[in-house]
């Protein structure tokens, strides 16, 4: 995976996102973000990420939506992730891995992936808060028994990983993903 919209949909300085006399603590494990332009909802952002980085964190997890729907001939999931490696801006970058316990829940695939940006407008702040962790992008195209069954995975195997929904507040586009975690 490579970026694409550096300057656009978020900073190229991620240097720039740490404010200093940050502290405080992330107050929920499952955080909604803003799914729109880094330009148009940073204050969000910043208000999102501006607490002290928790170095025992090893496992980030960020579930957005697919936009052009699942593009599968066969049945599958519905669930996209990007093959395993990194995405790096000019002065950041993030470890991306898919935990094995997904490994039949989810279709492999970059080039869909990387015509989505969810991940691309928080990358530059999850590369300051979590420096060490892995990042798991989870793309879904619609509410289908995957997203259901990754939800109990990430419940029972990650209990204390954070999780951030990149959802648009209009549109509801991660609606999907919210509501696999409502019991």
């Amino acid at each position: 995976m490579r970026t694409s919209v550096e300057g656009i949909m978020y900073p190229i300085n991620a240097a720039s996102l740490i404010s200093s006399g940050v502290s405080g603590v992330l107050g929920h494990r499952i955080v909604e973000v803003p799914h729109a332009a880094w330009s148009r909802c940073r204050d969000s952002l910043d208000k999102v990420f501006s607490f002290a980085p928790d170095s025992e964190v090893t496992q980030v997890f960020v579930l957005a939506p697919l936009h052009k729907g699942s593009v599968c001939l066969d049945p599958c999931s519905g669930v996209y992730a990007p093959s395993d490696g990194e995405l790096a801006g000019s002065d950041w970058k993030i470890a991306l891995s898919v935990p094995p316990a997904f490994s039949d829940l989810v279709e492999f695939s970059d080039d869909i992936c990387s015509e989505e940006q969810s991940l691309e407008i928080i990358a530059p702040y999850l590369s300051v808060r979590f420096p060490s962790a892995s990042v798991c992008w989870l793309l879904a195209s619609g509410s289908g028994p995957s997203v259901k069954r990754i939800v109990e995975i990430i419940g029972k195997d990650f209990p204390f990983s954070p999780i951030f929904i990149s959802n648009n507040k209009e549109t509801q586009c991660a609606r999907m993903w919210k509501e696999a975690f409502r019991p």
